[in-house]
C-alpha cells in the first residue's frame, strides 16, 4: 500500500516547501522575556491595569488561527495550513504569596466583565499529591465567566501537573481578555490558553517545550475542560505562527514543515461571515465519530489482506487516494447505525468520541473527506509555491480550485455547511479570476464562522471583495468583516514585562 511520507521536521526543506517556501526558525525552547516597548493590543494596557498586586506582571499575547486548508481533518493526521490572525487573546499573569489563584476577565472594549474566580490553591489539589480533574475544573470554572475563565484555569492545573510553574503553586493572578469572543473557528480557546501558559513561564522564569508540552497541554484543555474534540493545529498557531506566513503542520507526527512567506501581491485573507450554528458542536463530533469508524474499517481491510508494511500507522492521511479508491471506498458502507457498529466492531479507538447507538452515521463519505482534504493540502502548498516562485498566476488557479473542493466536502461529504458561509463563498467566486479573487472556503469545524480567501492584492480585487460583501448582506442579512492583520505566535513573541 502506498502512503504519503511525512513532512521534514520545522526549518528543514520538503518536496511541499520548496520554491519559495523558506525555512521557519527552530522551536523555542523557552519564551524570550525581552520586554516590548510598546503594546501590541489595547487590551495589553486593560490587562496590565487588572494586575494590581506588588508582584512583577508579564504578558503574553497569542493570535486566533485562520485555517487556510486542512481544517478538522487534523485529527487523521492531515497536513493543516495556517495563517495567524490580527485578533487575539491576551493575559496577564502575576505572581502572588497567599496561597491564592485569581482569574478575571476583561472585555474587548476593556469592560471589567464579571464573576471573578478566586480560590485557594487547596482547593485545587487532591490530597496534597495530585490535582483536580477537568470535570472539577469546570464546575469551578463555570461560577465565574464561562469557557474564557476554564481554559485560563485549565491551562495553570495542567501545567502543575505536568511539573511545571511550582513558583506559581503559592499562589497567582490571572487576567485574561479576547479580541476573539463570539467567532467560530477562530482558535480562540488555544489563543486563551497558549498566552496563558506563555505569561506563566515569563512570571517563572521557565522554559518550556512549544510542542511536546504547550501544544500538548492546550489540546488537552480543549479535549478535557471544554469537552471539545479539537487537535493540535490551533495551538501551534497560537504558539509558533509568524505574521503573514502559511505554516505547515502536519497532524500524524506533530511536526511543522517548512512556512511560506506570503508576498505583498497575493492575499490570504479571514472572513467573518457573521453566522454561526448553535449545533456545530454536536455536528463535529459525530463526523469525527463516523472518521474513527472508517478508520477502524481502513485498519481491519488493511490487515485482512496483508497490506501492512511498516508505513500504515492508523492516519488515514497515510492513505493515498488512488489506494482509497481502489482498495478501501467500496468495502465502507456508505452509512451504518450506532447500534450495529458496535455489535459488530466495538468502539472505534477515540477516546474522545463515543458512538451513540440510535445515530446512523454516514462513514464513506466522511472517510472520504479526511483522505483528499490531506492530497488538497498538499496540492494547495504546491501551487501556492509555484505562483510566488514563477509569478505564474495560472497555479494560483490551481490553490484557488483546491480551496473551492475542500469548501464543497466539507459542506456535502460531512454535512458542515451553512446557508451563509455557502452564500459568501458562492459570491465571492462569481466574481472569479477575472477580478483577481482565485478561492474560499469554509475554514475549521464548519457550520458558519470563518471563510478563508485566496485573491490578489490589487484594486479590482478589493473592489470584488466589496461587492461580494454588499450582495452578501442584502441576500443573508448578516454583516460579514475582514479581518485584517496578522500577529507573531505567543512563543515567536514571548511575554512582555510590565
Amino acid at each position: 500500500m502506498k502512503v504519503e511520507e511525512n513532512i521534514t521536521a520545522r526549518g528543514a526543506r520538503s518536496p511541499a516547501s520548496t520554491g519559495s517556501a523558506s525555512p521557519s526558525p527552530a522551536p523555542l525552547s523557552a519564551p524570550s522575556l525581552t520586554a516590548v516597548e510598546a503594546p501590541v493590543s489595547p487590551l495589553v494596557g486593560d490587562v496590565v491595569r487588572r494586575l494590581r498586586g506588588d508582584g512583577e506582571r508579564f504578558i503574553a499575547v497569542a493570535p486566533g488561527r485562520l485555517d487556510v486548508m486542512g481544517g478538522f481533518a487534523e485529527y487523521t493526521g492531515a497536513l493543516t495550513l495556517s495563517v495567524p490572525l490580527q485578533e487575539h487573546a491576551c493575559v496577564g499573569v502575576q505572581r502572588r504569596r497567599d496561597g491564592i489563584v485569581s482569574i478575571a476577565f476583561v472585555g474587548a472594549e476593556g469592560d471589567n466583565g464579571s464573576g471573578a474566580l478566586e480560590l485557594l490553591v487547596q482547593r485545587l489539589r487532591l490530597n496534597d499529591s495530585g490535582w483536580i480533574d477537568a470535570e472539577t475544573g469546570r464546575a469551578l470554572a463555570d461560577t465565574a465567566r464561562g469557557d474564557a475563565v476554564c481554559c485560563a484555569l485549565g491551562a495553570l492545573i495542567e501545567t502543575f501537573r505536568a511539573g511545571l510553574f511550582s513558583a506559581l503553586v503559592d499562589g497567582v493572578s490571572v487576567v485574561l481578555g479576547s479580541t476573539l469572543e463570539g467567532m467560530t473557528g477562530s482558535g480562540r480557546c488555544a489563543a486563551i490558553a497558549s498566552a496563558t501558559i506563555v505569561a506563566g513561564a515569563g512570571a517563572c522564569g521557565e522554559g518550556i517545550e512549544p510542542l511536546q508540552q504547550a501544544a500538548a497541554i492546550c489540546e488537552t484543555v480543549e479535549n478535557r475542560w471544554l469537552g471539545f474534540p479539537a487537535g493540535p493545529a490551533d495551538a501551534v498557531s497560537a504558539l509558533l505562527g509568524e505574521p503573514s506566513t502559511l505554516s505547515q503542520f502536519r497532524c500524524d507526527s506533530r511536526a511543522l514543515g517548512g512556512a511560506i512567506r506570503i508576498p505583498d501581491d497575493i492575499r490570504v485573507i479571514a472572513i467573518d461571515c457573521g453566522a454561526s450554528h448553535a449545533d456545530a458542536a454536536a455536528k463535529y463530533a459525530q463526523v469525527r465519530t463516523a472518521s474513527f469508524m472508517g478508520r477502524l474499517l481502513v485498519d481491519r481491510i488493511v490487515r485482512h489482506d496483508g497490506l501492512l508494511n511498516g508505513h500504515w500507522d492508523g492516519f488515514l492521511s497515510r492513505v493515498s487516494v488512488t489506494d482509497f479508491v481502489e482498495r478501501f471506498r467500496d468495502r465502507i458502507p456508505s452509512k451504518l447505525k450506532g447500534k450495529d457498529f458496535l455489535t459488530r466492531f466495538g468502539e472505534t479507538g477515540d477516546p474522545l468520541t463515543r458512538v451513540d447507538p440510535a445515530l446512523v452515521y454516514k462513514i464513506r463519505s466522511r472517510t472520504e473527506h479526511h483522505v483528499y482534504e490531506h492530497d488538497r493540502s498538499r496540492k494547495f502548498v504546491e501551487a501556492l509555491s509555484r505562483a510566488i516562485r514563477t509569478k505564474d498566476r495560472g497555479s494560483l488557479h490551481d490553490a484557488g480550485e483546491a480551496m473551492y473542493a475542500s469548501h464543497w466536502s466539507c459542506g456535502q461529504r460531512c454535512g458542515l455547511g451553512s446557508v451563509e458561509a455557502d452564500a459568501l463563498v458562492s459570491l465571492l467566486r462569481k466574481h472569479g479570476e477575472k477580478t483577481g479573487i482565485y478561492g474560499a472556503r469554509m475554514t475549521s469545524r464548519g457550520c458558519g464562522g470563518i471563510v478563508a480567501v485566496l485573491s490578489d492584492a490589487s484594486e479590482p480585487a478589493e473592489g470584488a471583495l466589496t461587492a461580494a460583501l454588499d450582495d452578501y448582506a442584502r441576500k443573508t442579512g448578516s454583516r460579514a468583516r475582514i479581518l485584517n492583520g496578522s500577529l507573531p505566535g505567543a512563543m515567536v513573541r514571548g511575554p512582555i514585562r510590565a
